[in-house]
């Protein structure tokens, strides 16, 4: 099973190895003795052993951790274990060599981890309150920046910069214990791509996509928002592109609910798009344009995570929590996207932290 899904059994994080073994609702830790008092700590209900306990059972030379893990297992009653797509191959082949058979299995170990109990979303919306804070630094930083007559941005006679916004977000998190990577301040043309982290100075009259996507280092727990703004004029042609993504996130969010499928998101989020003249093209790699990604991705202790809001089966329910982020893009030109980060409710969803939407600061 992947590390996420370790953590989600197990609340447990350590700097030494440590397996789980999982029996229906019974848990297995195997640790160290440097990690045993917080095992218990983290998760209570396990049944706990040590390498220490394993001693007898090994030479001392021959105590590798597969060796270790292979008599523990056998001491548990098994033969037979089921791993994950992600386990590593190594520990497998070692685990094999000690004659303990290991199947891959593709079902998700732990299914109701997307529904995310009260405890889980009020560590999202930790997160997420997080991201609207550094949200507003970012903000303000480019709201305050002096222009000079080129229309470059500049703060305290030097030039504004991807680089800088980025510092002043990752600041605002720490000081909320959570860090992030890969934050996006896309300028210009670098917001046609959706993934592009963008650099370089910040320029009037140009969007700004801001993508923040932080951790809370206690937690594990992921928040996410997305912005995109000008500073001084807009053209006619971006105010248009950003209503229609407005429009098209409202027109999401008020489809989320209990009982709807994953893809009639989607598909009622292209059919918007199209019918508002933005079609999407995906006939030349590197130069899509539209709306070339989906609505939106299920967010946890993973940044995505099931459910999905794209073209795949499966229906929403109370306690998913996930983005809805529709955006619009033009190769060589720039892009639109605004995201914000919900949970499933009863009668629809709840937004886990608020940040007003506009174009110009």
């Amino acid at each position: 099973m992947e590390e996420n899904d370790v953590r989600y059994a197990t609340r447990l994080t350590a700097p030494d190895p440590f397996y789980l073994l999982a029996v229906g609702s019974t848990r297995h830790l195997l640790v160290s003795a440097l990690e045993a008092a917080r095992a218990r700590k983290s998760c209570p209900a396990a049944i706990l052993c040590t390498t220490a306990q394993l001693a007898d059972d090994l030479p001392g030379a021959s105590r590798t951790w597969e060796r270790m893990v292979a008599v523990w297992i056998r001491r548990l009653g098994y033969a037979r274990v089921d791993v994950g797509p992600y386990f590593p191959l190594g520990p497998v082949r070692a685990l094999e060599k000690e004659g303990i058979d290991v199947h891959l299995s593709c079902l998700p170990p732990f299914p109701n981890r997307a529904i995310k109990t009260s405890r889980e979303v009020r560590m999202l919306e930790q997160s997420q309150c997080a991201a609207v804070a550094a949200m507003r630094s970012a903000l303000e930083c480019i709201r305050r920046a002096d222009v000079s007559r080129t229309g470059e941005l500049k703060r305290q006679g030097r030039p504004l910069t991807s680089e800088r916004i980025k510092e002043v977000i990752e600041e605002t998190l720490l000081k909320h214990t959570c860090c992030a990577t890969g934050t996006i301040v896309a300028i210009g043309p670098q917001g046609a791509r959706p993934h592009e982290e963008g650099s370089g100075p910040l320029r009037t009259g140009q969007p700004v996509v801001i993508d923040i996507f932080p951790r809370n280092k206690s937690t594990g727990y992921w928040g996410d928002i997305t912005r995109t703004v000008v500073r001084g004029p807009v053209s006619p042609e971006w105010k248009k592109i950003y209503r229609t993504v407005l429009g098209a996130q409202k027109k999401a969010l008020s489809m989320v609910r209990p009982g709807v499928e994953f893809r009639a998101v989607q598909q009622a989020v292209e059919t918007y798009f199209a019918a508002a003249g933005y079609p999407t093209d995906l006939s030349e790699p590197g130069r899509e344009s539209g709306f070339i990604h989906s609505v939106g991705h299920g967010v946890g202790l993973d940044i995505h995570e099931s459910p999905g809001l794209r073209n795949e089966p499966g229906f929403l329910a109370v306690g998913h929590v996930v983005t809805v982020e529709p955006g619009l893009y033009l190769p060589g030109r720039g892009g639109v996207r605004i995201e914000d980060t919900v949970v499933v409710t009863k009668t629809g969803c709840r937004l886990l932290a608020v940040y007003p939407k506009r174009l110009v600061l």
